[in-house]
């Protein structure tokens, strides 16, 4: 199955504390540097985001979200420096299956390439510990239809 991005900006919620703006060195673009590591490079605002961009200051942002992350309208957050977005972000895999409460809440995530849970909802780790976590099945989209229909007889919904 082909990824498609939701848009949702979990992917870069928590990349302010890694990746901080060291300086505009010339309008819309930046010198960037990782927090971790020291290592800077060069970003540059995406021609067809610059006005989301510039208009940021009244968007509402994670606080700890990337400093080019923005919300382009409600619910739909997006990378403006998608096209040179640093190799750290490129490398970055979403979830394999994102778990909804019956409201639409993002309460769990499966990464990809994994089979493991990550979510601090309590009823949705009991479902997952006792009918999905050693089921034993080798085929990965059997086991992910699995995983669907476990999900949504509980009262999930899912994304993949």
């Amino acid at each position: 199955m082909t990824f498609t991005c939701q848009q949702c900006g979990e992917c870069c919620s928590t990349m302010g504390e890694v990746i901080e703006i060291l300086e505009e060195t010339t309008p819309l673009h930046f010198r960037i540097g990782y927090t971790t590591t020291g290592e800077e490079r060069q970003v540059v605002v995406d021609p067809d985001k610059r006005d989301l961009f510039l208009g940021r200051a009244a968007t509402t942002t994670r606080s700890l979200s990337c400093p080019f992350l923005c919300e382009a309208s409600q619910g739909r957050i997006i990378c403006t420096v998608h096209l040179s977005r640093p190799d750290l972000c490129r490398q970055y895999s979403c979830f394999r299956i994102l778990v909804l409460d019956a409201k639409g809440n993002r309460i769990g995530k499966v990464m990809e390439s994994t089979r493991f849970l990550r979510t601090m909802d309590h009823g949705l780790r009991e479902v997952w510990d006792r009918e999905i976590r050693d089921v034993q099945i080798a085929d990965e989209s059997v086991w992910e239809k699995c995983t669907e229909d476990v999900l949504v007889r509980n009262g999930y919904r899912i994304i993949k």
